[in-house]
């Protein structure tokens, strides 16, 4: 049971380390749209932090749920993308 635990949060760092890119990306993307929304760029970065921590502090209190979840999501993607 340890090992899975450990798995489990091995794997959500390194969903988080991927994930990172992916988000800098996008802000940088958002670029102008920034300065039309009501929010600053430094607040949506306060706000990517907290739902980042949030999301490691869950998948660590509910490690197996999480890995459920994280299948579930998989399959129904996979399904998605291979009926095109």
């Amino acid at each position: 049971m340890d090992r899975m635990v450990q798995s489990a949060h091995e794997a959500v760092d390194r969903l988080a380390e991927k994930a990172a890119p992916a988000l800098e990306r996008l802000r940088s993307t958002m670029g102008s749209a920034t300065e039309k929304l009501p929010m600053s760029k430094d607040e949506l970065s306060a706000m990517q932090e907290e739902w980042v921590t949030s999301l490691r502090d869950t998948v660590r209190e509910h490690p197996i749920a999480s890995l459920a979840v994280a299948a579930a999501a998989g399959v129904l993607l996979s399904r998605m993308l291979s009926s095109r």
